[in-house]
């Protein structure tokens, strides 16, 4: 597997944030949380220090979390590769998709409460969830974001932009379309006269919304090899 990651801050310079992401990226398994800033901080470091001694993903999350000694919440996202098997654990709105010849194969659920109420570490009676996928192929992309990404993106475009940048070059670099897809997804949430994710779930909750939702964008990209 080769891998690339970006991450686009939404700080203007003068504000410090409360909230924002956070993540890493350690042999086979990323790790992506959004939250408050300490708190989600925290998560990840000790998820970091940890990832060499767990396989099960569900199992460094509760470290990591159990680990952290600030108050706060956070969203967390944690994907391994192992023996041609994905296994993830995901609280909240971040998320993955996959792909294989082009076409969307799967696409992780949003945990969230009511619109703008994501499922959060921190808080008792939300639980992450455990997803395995298995029989991953050769030329399998995976694509994962914070909610940065899937809220001002939709996943067909997520992947039209993908395998528009792997027909420019067959051989790309994981940072060069991980760079681009969260710059398409930072454009995308300062616009306020597209139709994005975000503004399909306000309507959809009664709301009205225009545009995109601005926040840091987290995203990374992973290709399969023979």
């Amino acid at each position: 597997m080769i891998s690339g990651s970006k991450f686009i801050s939404s700080k203007d310079g003068k504000n410090p944030k409360k909230k924002g992401d956070v993540h890493v990226k350690h042999g086979q398994t990323f790790v992506i949380a959004h939250g408050s800033c300490q708190f989600a901080r925290d998560l990840v470091y000790n998820c970091a220090n940890k990832i060499k001694g767990f396989i099960n993903p569900i199992d460094l999350l509760n470290y990591a979390y159990l680990e952290t000694k600030v108050r706060g919440s956070s969203t967390a996202c944690i994907i391994t590769l192992n023996e041609w098997c994905l296994h993830a654990v995901n609280i909240g709105d971040n998320g993955f998709i996959l792909l294989r010849n082009e076409e969307i194969l799967y696409e992780s659920p949003v945990q969230q409460h009511t619109y703008k109420t994501p499922y959060q570490l921190g808080n008792a009676n939300d639980s992450p969830e455990e997803i395995k996928l298995t029989e991953l192929e050769p030329g399998d992309i995976i694509i994962a974001g914070s909610a940065g990404l899937f809220n001002n993106l939709f996943t067909h475009e997520i992947k039209d932009l993908v395998i528009k940048e792997i027909r420019k070059d067959p051989a790309p670099s994981p940072d060069m379309i991980a760079a681009e897809i969260a710059k398409n997804a930072i454009e995308r949430s300062i616009d306020q006269c597209r139709f994005t994710p975000y503004s399909k779930a306000a309507w959809q909750a009664g709301k009205r919304h225009k545009g995109g939702k601005m926040g840091d964008v987290t995203a990374i990209f992973a290709f399969i090899l023979p």
